[in-house]
């Protein structure tokens, strides 16, 4: 059984992993926006007006979301969170599934067509998502302990976020 402190890391890791992912997924899509738009329009089927709603909408989601827990948001923006989360991930994974090739600009990268990886990289986000309720305690960690935690989520975050190039890499060595 875990201590309440250790759960408490756990679920504040989970917490700031979910914001920077939020954050780099946010800022990915406003690098490339452009493409991103473009791609809800042929990936997803939106038709061009809609797609002029949804690209900032999304964006300004991410962007709120990842605010709102940085700044110490837990069960209500985690929430909403793991929905956003999830919702995307079922729809990218439907159009991966029954149209092969779709371009996501998840976090960015608009010229490369989802992968396996990509998938498993949304279903990891989605489990640390859901971790945090697992994890977690009414106890507030002392500063320090906060801090411990962004540096573990940060390390986590550019794993899942790097998992398709970590991936390809390892079999190509």
């Amino acid at each position: 059984m875990l201590t309440s402190v250790l759960a408490a890391l756990l679920a504040d890791t989970a917490r700031c992993c979910i914001a920077l992912l939020l954050l780099a997924a946010s800022v990915g899509k406003l690098r490339s926006y452009g493409d991103f738009r473009g791609n809800l329009a042929t990936s997803f089927g939106l038709p061009p007006a809609a797609a002029r709603v949804a690209a900032p909408a999304l964006v300004t989601a991410e962007l709120l979301l990842a605010g709102w827990l940085l700044a110490g948001g837990t069960h209500i923006p985690m929430l909403l969170s793991l929905l956003l989360l999830t919702t995307l991930s079922a729809v990218l994974a439907w159009r991966y599934f029954t149209h092969s090739v779709v371009r996501c600009s998840c976090f960015g990268e608009a010229a490369r067509p989802v992968s396996q990886y990509d998938l498993l990289r949304n279903m990891l986000a989605v489990g640390v998502n859901g971790s945090y309720f697992a994890f977690a305690q009414q106890a507030a960690l002392p500063v320090a302990t906060t801090v411990l935690a962004a540096g573990l989520a940060a390390i986590v975050c550019v794993a899942i976020i790097s998992l398709h190039d970590i991936a390809t890499l390892a079999k190509a060595g």
